[in-house]
């Protein structure tokens, strides 16, 4: 097999881990391929080399400038690493605003990009679809309805099946009280992995945790792999920054973002609340442009409210622990589990950054 030099990015913590894995995955298969790449700390870690880290900017919604001016200039940093040293493949991940560049860039040079993680396009602005097909050689995606979406419009694509299956267990693999509720129960309050997002949640999480006390005799763990967390906690709130998800399918229920922890606790089988909060001007503007009726990944494979959302000026603690004592009804909390552990069945087979690897190493 060739020594292949392969670019990859990736733009946000998920997207992140999920790129790094793909790597350890190429690296088993050719050992000899030399990574080059920019990211966060996980990419870094198994990157032959590094040229900056674009994971902890926090960049999201409408850029500041100063975020504009860093990517610009981690821009200029990769187009002179392609000329000093083409790469033979660009692997892209998620992170459209900034990787539609990086890919016609790579596109000018004759270099195949490999796009793994599609952007939301069916969520809001399709029309980089558009973009998108005239710069990639393989889109490979993590959602079954995303591949028909691309086959429609003419995009190569393959659907991998979605990388949280192999990371994340099920209350089945531990046999959890038969999905019956701890005594007390168990609840994980998840603010995000944004300083952002963590700074708007938290006080929604934690007035919905006191309001929850005074009625139910629960345990409150708040989960986040952020060090930057600057409130205090209540003394029946504990903290949990390992990441270690052991430790969180033993969780009765969640309040949590939408994304990438909704999913896994959907695949975990935990019960739960979407919780989002934007800036205004954040929120007005991505909802101007969004498509879709809702905006928990759950939900949208599902085609129907599977997880209550309260978004925006719905998230209201008083509504939300409304909802959690309603879900942990008995009568309620059984079927729920099992319909979130049906979702794992629609996502593919496990075995997917392997799978990456190797439709990008022999394209």
């Amino acid at each position: 097999m060739p020594n292949y030099r392969i670019f990859i990015s990736a733009g946000d913590l998920s997207g992140e881990v999920h790129a790094s894995n793909l790597i350890k995955e190429i690296k088993k298969i050719n050992p000899s391929c030399f990574v080059l790449s920019a990211g966060g700390n996980n990419l870094k870690a198994v990157s032959d080399s590094f040229i900056e880290d674009i994971v902890n900017i926090n960049a999201f919604g409408f850029l500041p400038i100063k975020q504009a001016f860093y990517l610009r200039k981690v821009f200029k940093k990769i187009k002179r690493h392609f000329l000093e040293n083409r790469p033979d493949k660009v692997i892209l991940v998620d992170y459209y605003g900034f990787h539609i560049h990086v890919a016609r860039l790579a596109k000018s040079m004759g270099i195949p990009v490999f796009y793994y993680i599609s952007p939301q396009v069916w969520a809001s602005r399709s029309g980089r679809i558009k973009e998108l097909s005239k710069v990639i050689k393989k889109m490979l995606v993590i959602f079954p309805f995303e591949e028909k979406l691309y086959k429609d419009n003419n995009v190569d694509v393959v659907f991998v099946g979605n990388p949280l299956i192999d990371k994340t267990p099920q209350k089945t693999d531990f046999q959890k009280h038969n999905f019956n509720i701890s005594n007390p129960p168990i609840i994980g309050l998840f603010p995000g992995s944004r300083q952002s997002a963590i700074k708007r949640h938290i006080p929604i999480l934690l007035e919905t945790a006191k309001i929850l006390k005074k009625k139910i005799n629960a345990r409150f763990v708040m989960f986040c792999v952020s060090n930057k967390i600057n409130f205090a906690l209540p003394e029946y709130v504990t903290f949990d920054g390992s990441g270690n998800f052991e430790k969180r399918v033993s969780v009765d229920f969640a309040i949590s973002p939408s994304g990438t922890v909704c999913l896994e606790n959907a695949l975990m089988g935990i019960p739960m609340a979407i919780v989002y909060k934007l800036s205004y001007f954040n929120y007005f503007f991505i909802r101007a442009l969004i498509k879709v009726k809702y905006i928990g990944i759950v939900n949208i494979l599902a085609g129907k409210s599977v997880v209550p959302e309260f978004i925006q000026f719905d998230a209201n603690p008083k509504k939300i622990a409304q909802s959690v004592m309603e879900q942990l009804k008995p009568e309620n909390y059984s079927s729920k589990v099992q319909e979130l552990l049906s979702f794992r069945k629609s996502l593919g087979f496990p075995g997917v950054s392997k799978r990456v690897a190797e439709i990008i190493l022999n394209s």
